[in-house]
Formats: C-alpha cells, structure tokens, sequence
C-alpha cells in the first residue's frame, strides 16, 4: 500500500483511508497538502 504523509500535522496515511474520502485531505487536521512516503529501501547503481 502506498503511504503519505501530511505536512501540517506529520500523520502517515495509508491510500485505503483516503478513498473513503471526498477529494485529497488529511483525514486529521483537513490539510490538503501530502507528500508521497519515500520507502526504506536503499538502491544503489553503479555508472560506467
């Protein structure tokens, strides 16, 4: 699942809560500003 997160209230949002919701908005604090997770994995590529 693809997560998000608010930048007013820093809340981390998972796709499924927001389909439940008219348009983009934190559930939260109604923010309408979220910025796409960024995931842990490290991916490192080599150049020639």
């Amino acid at each position: 699942m693809t997560q998000y997160l608010c930048e007013k209230c820093g809340k981390v949002i998972e796709s499924s809560d927001l389909s439940g919701l008219p348009g983009i908005r934190c559930p939260a604090c109604g923010h309408r500003i979220l910025y796409k997770a960024r995931s842990q994995i490290v991916r490192v590529i080599q150049s020639k």
